[in-house]
């Protein structure tokens, strides 16, 4: 059931398309016929690999009396993972669709992570290796790789992955999350990287073909955002909001992926397309192993014996807890016993080998092992015997030279005792100057910090002082196209002062002209009021005579006075300048003045 409703309600799937196009027939069939899938055991276990005598690898699964468990956890609540005192890799298997809570036949992500934080806790524990065949699943679960990672790495504990078959979507993020990643079979298939959704949406109102039943869906008005990416979908056909959370999560995948693979073309590598092995080699996986040499590798890297690929070795770990090999080792071989935890393929050992001198004392090429152990016959016994006794004798000469040499090595003690006292003081000495020299290399290390520190400073000032001589170079330029346009607007200023004293020249000049005319003018006026006081007193007396030297006047209306000499036009005080001006123009063209 959790299957199902993690399939019908996550929307974002990293998944090989394919896989979904043949899974759904079988997904609706059992859900709409409410039948159940189920198996009573999951076809592969998490196990630990460890390091059994004489380095010797060998596989192991924690188990009660021989019987696999389904976890970790034994019964009667022993936790054999916690009792286990060798050194070991943690085995996990990611095979078939990955989901949060798991299926029929594979583990959910929430039960790798659990596994794999509960085998880190383990103070023996050196590493840890997903064995994959995965078309991928649920976006979600990177979350979960994550966390169990992040808490190995913690621990100092590193992280592979072993392909074993195909390796698609969801399971390649998990795989870049990994420090290494092995491939079985060089046609092993990779890639598939992008985001997909893959749902059935219902109309509201809409009406099922099979039953008549009509399905209703209604929201409180409020919830305007409510399922809104599916109800678009269903009522509208518009995918703009799903296709933005897919676009969203499409660019983080890809960013992380170019990260972990930096050499991986993004156009050609990251678009989802899948890849055989041998194609990627070196892009999108590290190499070619079987498991064995895998958790070889992973033993030997994290004894410090081998290094990590040059992609992840910057990676930022914890420090792996120290513990003691042999003690390990000794209690590995008996745990291996008690337990039943080791295979009974010691019989591949090469015994020659292992024990050449053995074989040399009996005279054989091979012996052989049982179950039980290794057996002789009479025939080896009677050898064995004869080397024996040989020994023996050889072992009673030795005694007695033994004896000569041991005043002889009395004698070399009290050299031994004086050159172990001057030895002790050189160690001391020593000892304060490796102290000294720890000190000045941290002092050193601080310096060469302080100076790196320094040198980016420098940098930085060095750029921003290249900045200034460029923003000072273009405030010279403009300084200098603003003294350009000054002295233009100088010489416009002096032009123009040149013009205002002409002006005031022309001015001064048109006031005094005014002046004069304005004295003209008076003067007139002046000649005027005489003569029109003489005007009215010729009307007065007719009779009179003119006073001496004035003009002849005229009397005003327009016509001669009778006996008197008109030579010019008199203003009449009665009109205006303008009409007066008008009167005399028109009394002079009468009397051809």
């Amino acid at each position: 059931m959790n299957g199902l409703l993690e399939i019908y309600t996550n929307k974002e799937w990293m998944i090989l398309p394919s896989f979904v196009h043949g899974i759904l027939p079988t997904v609706m069939y059992n859900s709409q016929n409410h039948t159940m899938l189920g198996v009573d055991r999951k076809k592969r276990r998490p196990t630990a690999m460890g390091m059994a005598g004489n380095d010797i690898f060998r596989e192991y699964e924690v188990t009660q009396d021989g019987d696999v468990l389904p976890t970790y956890d034994g019964w009667n609540g022993i936790d054999y993972l916690k009792q286990l005192q060798v050194p070991f890799v943690n085995i996990m298997p990611i095979d078939g669709p990955i989901t949060r809570n798991g299926g029929a036949c594979s583990y959910g992500s929430k039960e790798i992570r659990d596994w794999m934080m509960k085998a880190a806790d383990n103070k023996y524990c050196r590493a840890h290796i997903f064995v994959t065949n995965t078309p991928g699943g649920s976006a979600w679960a990177k979350n979960d790789f994550q966390m169990g990672i992040d808490y190995a790495h913690a621990r100092g504990q590193r992280v592979y992955d072993l392909i074993d078959g195909l390796c698609a979507s969801a399971g390649e993020y998990k795989a870049s999350l990994c420090d290494e990643v092995y491939v079985v079979n060089l046609m092993d298939q990779l890639g598939c990287i992008g985001v997909m959704a893959s749902f059935f949406t219902q109309k509201n109102g809409e009406k099922n073909q099979y039953t008549g039943e009509t399905y209703r869906e209604y929201y409180d008005p409020e919830s305007v955002d409510k399922n809104k990416e599916m109800r678009d979908i269903a009522e509208d056909d518009d995918a703009t909001l799903l296709i933005e959370e897919l676009t969203k999560l499409g660019k983080e995948f890809r960013a992380d992926m170019k990260a972990a693979f930096p050499n991986a073309d993004v156009d050609e590598h990251l678009k989802g397309k899948m890849f055989n092995a041998k194609d990627v080699m070196g892009i999108l996986c590290d190499g070619q192993m079987l498991l064995g040499d895998l958790v070889t590798r992973a033993f030997a890297v994290a004894d410090g014996v081998e290094k990590p690929i040059e992609r992840t070795a910057g990676r930022k770990l914890g420090k792996l807890p120290e513990v003691d090999t042999k003690q390990t080792k000794v209690r590995g071989r008996n745990l291996a016993k008690q337990n039943n935890i080791l295979s009974t393929q010691i019989n591949n050992i090469n015994m020659k080998e292992k024990f050449p001198t053995l074989f040399a004392a009996l005279g054989v090429e091979e012996m052989q092992m049982q179950d039980g152990g290794a057996f002789m016959n009479e025939g080896l016994l009677a050898t064995l015997n004869e080397k024996i006794e040989a020994m023996q004798k050889a072992e009673a000469d030795a005694k007695a030279l033994a004896e000569s040499l041991t005043a002889e090595k009395n004698d070399l003690t009290a050299k031994v005792e004086e050159l172990t006292a001057d030895i002790e003081a050189k160690n001391l000495e020593i000892g304060t100057l490796t102290d000294n020299a720890g000190k000045a290399d941290e002092q050193l290390k601080a310096k060469d910090e302080e100076i790196a520190t320094l040198k980016a400073d420098a940098e930085l000032k060095q750029t921003a002082l290249a900045t200034l001589e460029r923003e000072k170079a273009d405030m010279t330029a403009a300084a200098a196209e603003k003294d350009e346009t000054i002295a233009n607007l100088q010489s416009d200023v002096e032009g123009k002062q040149a013009q205002i004293e002409q002006l005031q020249a022309d001015v001064d000049g048109a006031r005094a002209s005014l002046t004069t005319a304005e004295q003209t003018l008076a003067e007139r006026d002046q000649q005027i009021t005489d003569l029109n006081a003489q005007i009215t007193e010729l009307q007065n007396n007719p009779g009179a005579e003119p006073a001496a030297g004035a003009a002849p006047q005229n009397n005003g209306g327009g016509a001669d006075a009778p006996g008197v000499a008109v030579n010019q036009y008199v203003y009449d005080p009665n009109l205006s300048y303008e009409e007066n001006g008008k009167a005399e123009k028109a009394w002079n063209e009468a009397h051809g003045k």
